[in-house]
């Protein structure tokens, strides 16, 4: 199945930008929708509630479906994920993939996300088991060198 976007999610610190910006590299007519910089210039009017990590979520689509629209490729990266959002997606043929790193205990001891800090995905706010593609970042370099993984399902357009 060709699909029209790709939505990555998962925790902070493994490795969704990271992966995001090597796609936006190696792709043409690429558009990234990063969560942080929504949320610094669109959803500024939001917390962290589980509430308005909902809304959030909800705008990061809509600009998905903008990029769509325009026939670019959408690369959305959001901590938050949920069933409305992935049902959504489905029905815009944008791959939903979570991204896992290993050893995330030790990003838990140094980000900044996770220091002194409350509503905070692999703390206290837990994602569902959702049955999407899921990518293991074991921190090295091969994490984000082997991107043919994503010529397979990217994409009617041309790359």
């Amino acid at each position: 199945m060709k699909y029209n976007g790709i939505w990555f999610y998962g925790l902070s610190g493994s490795g969704k930008t990271l992966l995001s910006k090597a796609i936006k590299k190696k792709f043409k007519n690429i558009f990234l929708i990063d969560g942080d910089i929504v949320r610094k210039n669109i959803s500024f009017d939001l917390g962290y509630t589980q509430e308005d990590r909902d809304i959030q979520v909800r705008r990061v689509l809509g600009l998905c479906k903008i990029a769509i629209y325009q026939k670019l490729i959408p690369v959305a990266s959001t901590v938050n994920f949920n069933k409305e959002i992935l049902k959504l997606c489905k029905k815009e043929k944008i791959l939903p993939i979570k991204i896992i790193r290993i050893n995330m205990k030790q990003i838990f001891k140094t980000h900044k996300t996770y220091l002194n800090k409350k509503n905070v995905f692999g703390l206290d706010l837990k994602y569902d088991n959702y049955k999407t593609k899921k990518i293991l970042n074991n921190n090295n370099k091969k994490f984000c060198q082997n991107l043919i993984f994503f010529e397979r399902f990217l994409l009617k357009k041309d790359l």
